[in-house]
């Protein structure tokens, strides 16, 4: 009991960021665009797995990508905590957005309850490896991370395979896509892949227990 009130009392210190920041306004703003893809193309299932897990990038460089959000993880809270408890709690401010614009847009073009759980995966999968990735790199690291899910994330990794150039960067990509939370992953989920879905449980757990290794080692340096 004492590990989750530490990490709702994190959680709680990280929303007020939605309302009184432009992170709002940009969650906003990447809904509206998916929803413009969406009347240009772009299917349900992947406006919806896009909305989750670049939702969770976005929200990622709000909660944790500033320098002063660093200087923080410094700070105790008026009760006892831990690393574990700090990173899950802003793992979950993280996530609670992007699953709320995931089921804005699942509402929006008509997705089904399938299509809004792969997205919920997602953005717990991407949510937490942007906030392992983040906390040490900053928010460079964020839209880097943004632009590659963006445009690749949905790829299967076979396709870039079998593009000729450039070698190096191409097997780089595609073993990216291959072992990391991309999305082309989680449209399985819609169909019932039990595997889909425990590559993503596993991604959500490893990136908030790399997040309190990173948060822990600055509390004892």
């Amino acid at each position: 009991m004492q590990f989750l009130r530490c990490v709702r009392a994190e959680f709680l210190l990280s929303v007020p960021r939605i309302v009184r920041t432009r992170l709002g306004l940009t969650m906003a703003s990447l809904g509206g665009s998916l929803l413009w893809l969406h009347g240009h193309g772009f299917d349900a299932l992947t406006v919806i797995l896009e909305a989750g897990a670049l939702g969770a990038i976005v929200g990622t460089a709000g909660v944790v990508g500033h320098e002063h959000d660093r200087a923080v993880l410094r700070t105790l809270l008026t009760h006892p905590t831990t690393a574990l408890a700090i990173a899950t709690g802003r793992w979950l401010a993280i996530v609670l957005p992007a699953a709320v614009l995931a089921l804005a847009c699942t509402v929006a073009v008509g997705g089904t309850g399938a299509a809004l759980c792969s997205g919920l995966i997602a953005a717990a999968a991407v949510g937490s490896c942007a906030l392992a990735i983040v906390l040490p790199l900053r928010n460079g690291a964020a839209l880097a991370l943004f632009l590659f899910m963006a445009v690749a994330g949905t790829v299967a990794p076979e396709r870039l395979v079998g593009l000729a150039t450039p070698g190096f960067l191409r097997v780089t990509a595609a073993s990216a896509l291959e072992l990391g939370p991309a999305l082309w992953h989680y449209r399985y989920i819609a169909i019932g892949d039990g595997g889909a879905v425990a590559h993503g449980l596993a991604w959500a757990g490893l990136g908030i227990l790399l997040a309190a290794a990173f948060i822990g080692r600055r509390n004892d340096g």
